[in-house]
């Protein structure tokens, strides 16, 4: 009992702390979409400073979603320029399916969610210089009426690499339902082991109550 109430209580810290970190804010400058996407302060975009990046990083989506915004570190970023490392260990990526969900839809989409226990086939094809040796699914980690957030930690490796230079990725999926769009959005953040996933955790809750205040205004 007192490791379930100790758990509770890091839970409501880590969810006040996400929730009291400043936000920025981002809006399309392609108008292709209403939502202010307000990156936690710190996190730069990609996308509006180097296209042809922001397309190697993302043409393995689905036709069916745009992205509007691949969010890093702002010293990832300097780093990278300076090409002191060759990507980003931990991330956001903002994203618009191109045809909104009903709220019918919406409902039947968690309730599969659900019933995968987050575990859904992902079609996304990855950059070509990562392949994935194996996925570990977290399940869901947050629901709300409007949204449902669920995870995975991927091994990825450097393609004929044997599993040399491997890391371990783990991400959180929104799916967000947000003045009458359906979102898309992903926390990235790069861990030691399968079982430390709760700064990406983090990372996301902050995000997401990021883009709540600000798109309540």
């Amino acid at each position: 009992m007192k490791s379930i109430l100790q758990a509770v209580l890091l839970t409501v810290v880590a969810s006040y702390a996400a929730a009291a970190e400043p936000c920025d804010s981002f809006r399309d400058s392609k108008a292709r979409s209403a939502i202010d996407f307000a990156p936690p302060i710190g996190f730069i975009d990609v996308c509006s400073r180097d296209a042809q990046l922001c397309n190697l990083l993302t043409k393995g989506y689905p036709p069916s979603v745009q992205t509007i915004g691949y969010f890093v570190r702002a010293e990832e970023w300097q780093r990278y320029q300076k090409t002191e490392q060759k990507g980003f260990s931990r991330y956001l990526i903002a994203q618009r399916a191109r045809t909104t969900m009903s709220a019918t839809e919406f409902a039947d989409f968690k309730r599969y969610i659900r019933g995968q226990q987050g575990n859904i086939p992902d079609h996304t094809e990855l950059p070509s210089v990562l392949e994935s040796q194996g996925r570990v699914p977290l399940g869901v980690t947050d629901e709300t009426d409007d949204s449902i957030s669920f995870g995975v930690v991927m091994k990825l490796v450097p393609p004929g690499g044997g599993g040399t230079g491997s890391e371990l990725l783990a991400s959180i999926n929104i799916a967000r339902q947000l003045k009458g769009e359906t979102l898309s959005l992903y926390a990235f953040d790069t861990v030691r082991q399968p079982t430390e996933v709760e700064g990406v955790k983090t990372l996301a809750r902050h995000w997401i109550a990021c883009i709540g205040g600000q798109n309540a205004r």
